[in-house]
């Protein structure tokens, strides 16, 4: 990591914004130390990210990361059985992301959840001429997930702050970012209502949250193929989780998407 990277962290104990805990040249990259917030909370550098995970995940978060962490490798290769299995092309869905994304001038993204990174790898593939006015950020608590999206950014030559967190506590400014993305993850949250409060906190005034998970329309899950969906994967059965968005959220927005095996929930702060 490296200074311009602090701007968008703050100590996820105290809240305090943080810095290099020795003295570095600002655009060098660090890959290891440590970060300190101005309470004095040290947080480790580990293979170039920040680890700012607080406090101690619950045990049922826990097992779903050390599941997500046994299949990062492999994960790619595991997500493309979808595509035959639900009748989409998942990474050409991912780019549809860019239909929310402004058509000129800098924005900040961050990836809430960011996996092995495909989402910005299909950001990419759509403004490959102009991602430079893009300031991309992703987080994750899988740390393995995190060391997958690290090398397939760096074989892409693709700039990506990567920080391990927590969704229930983001470990970033308030009202940073112009929009946040969250996909694949959020219907095995323990506490999907924080992890949604976080998400709308963080993203600027005005900014779009963007959250996508498995769980077919009304329409597909009474098919017979939406039912076969469902008892063969019990994800599916999930629906959009609108009670839990929060009461400050705009223009609640519910489509479904990936030949409507997905909801996609995109509301404005």
């Amino acid at each position: 990591m490296n200074e311009p990277h602090l701007v968008a962290l703050r100590c996820p104990k105290c809240g305090k914004r943080l810095s290099l805990a020795n003295s570095f040249s600002a655009t060098r990259e660090i890959e290891t130390g440590e970060i300190v917030c101005e309470k004095g909370h040290m947080w480790p550098i580990i293979d170039s990210i920040p680890s700012l995970v607080y406090p101690s995940i619950t045990n049922d978060d826990a097992k779903w990361i050390a599941e997500y962490d046994e299949m990062a490798d492999n994960y790619d290769d595991l997500v493309k059985q979808y595509d035959e299995w639900l009748g989409i092309d998942m990474m050409k869905e991912r780019e549809n992301i860019s239909q929310f994304i402004p058509i000129e001038g800098p924005v900040r993204i961050i990836d809430v959840s960011i996996g092995t990174g495909s989402n910005f790898i299909a950001l990419y593939n759509q403004f490959r001429n102009e991602i430079g006015r893009f300031n991309l950020h992703g987080m994750d608590l899988s740390t393995k997930m995190l060391r997958v999206s690290k090398t397939k950014f760096f074989e892409t030559k693709l700039s990506v702050n990567l920080t391990h967190g927590s969704v229930y506590n983001l470990p970033y400014q308030t009202s940073f970012f112009d929009i946040v993305i969250h996909s694949g993850g959020i219907n095995t949250f323990s506490d999907i209502q924080k992890s949604l409060n976080e998400m709308l906190r963080i993203t600027k005034s005005g900014g779009l949250i963007i959250v996508i998970d498995e769980g077919l329309s009304p329409k597909k899950r009474m098919s017979e193929e939406g039912k076969a969906i469902m008892k063969a994967n019990t994800l599916f059965s999930a629906t959009p989780p609108l009670q839990n968005i929060p009461d400050q959220a705009r223009d609640v927005e519910v489509t479904y998407v990936m030949n409507e095996t997905f909801y996609q929930v995109v509301f404005r702060k």
